[in-house]
């Protein structure tokens, strides 16, 4: 979401120094505002998505959720989309598990 946040920052800062700005001043600033104020919100929801889901995987257990995923997957994917879920799983548990390891160093 920094990327979003920077490329929003960036266009306001080329549009206000823009000579081919015909856009009112105070509409482009309570559009960017609004815009940056959307980006936090939706980096708090993901934030909070994330939360729910560690909750739930030490509630449930990751075997459960894996089950789960697998069989909403076959219900609802291509076999070539669940293979591609299924390798985003596998590089985020391995992802945490370097974490884990490196912090018990």
């Amino acid at each position: 979401m920094a990327n979003l946040k920077n490329f929003v920052m960036q266009e306001a800062d080329r549009q206000s120094s823009s000579q081919e700005d015909t856009i009112d001043s105070n509409k482009m600033e309570n559009f960017y505002n609004s815009a940056l104020s959307s980006i936090k919100q939706m980096n708090s929801e993901v934030a909070k998505c994330a939360d729910k889901r560690e909750q739930l995987h030490a509630e449930y257990g990751a075997e459960s959720f894996d089950i789960w995923r697998k069989e909403h997957s076959s219900q609802v994917l291509t076999e070539h989309q669940q293979a591609l879920v299924e390798d985003r799983e596998k590089s985020s548990r391995d992802a945490v598990s370097r974490t884990a390891s490196a912090e018990s160093r």
